[in-house]
């Protein structure tokens, strides 16, 4: 298709070329201020998708609470799973960016990605046992956590278990300390297309 907008570099495109990719400048490529440059196609660099699913995984280790100012500095939300299929969904997210097969051991924080569910405190500061998204809105579904025993609350010296991670392994939930620097998820506040099974539908 032929692009309907274009917001080039002054004095681009020039199409020049290169000796050592033997080929003219016949690719784009966009800078951090959004302006294009025609580029090789030999030449690395970075690289966007066309990407319309509801959850985007970020690879990168940080906290609980990073997480959740990183995906607002983004324009995101920190994921919100509110049922088996976004459950499944994520699941696609996290596969796109990490491949389908987990390579380190169960409890790697690799392997774990944060959500954006945490538990209701009581008026004490300890866990109520209720949990919430973390702009207070109601979880709408029963999760199924990694183990018969799970959210089991854990307090150390350094707090307690008050927040949510879901396994690349098997998909399940675990309650967790939110200084554990983990991958994390976040979504966009409005997509025009789910995951389903293996496709993508509008």
């Amino acid at each position: 298709t032929t692009p309907t907008y274009s917001n080039w570099r002054s004095r681009q495109p020039d199409q020049q070329w290169s000796r050592k990719f033997k080929t003219y400048q016949n690719w784009v490529m966009i800078n951090k201020r959004g302006y294009w440059d025609d580029t090789h196609a030999g030449f690395e660099a970075p690289y966007a998708c066309n990407y319309c699913g509801k959850y985007i995984v970020v690879a990168t280790h940080v906290s609980w609470d990073r997480a959740k100012e990183l995906c607002e500095s983004y324009g995101l939300l920190m994921a919100k799973v509110d049922s088996l299929e976004d459950n499944q969904e994520l699941a696609w997210a996290a596969n796109i960016t990490f491949g389908p097969e987990p390579e380190e051991k169960r409890w790697n924080n690799t392997n774990w990605i944060w959500l954006g569910t945490e538990e209701v405190m009581n008026s004490t500061g300890q866990g109520s046992g209720v949990w919430q998204h973390h702009d207070g809105t109601e979880l709408k579904w029963d999760p199924v956590w990694d183990r018969k025993e799970q959210p089991d609350n854990w307090t150390l010296r350094r707090g307690e278990q008050t927040k949510v991670a879901f396994s690349r392994i098997n998909t399940k939930w675990d309650d967790s300390y939110t200084w554990k620097h983990r991958p994390f998820a976040c979504m966009c506040p409005h997509h025009a297309c789910h995951y389903q099974g293996d496709t993508i539908s509008t």
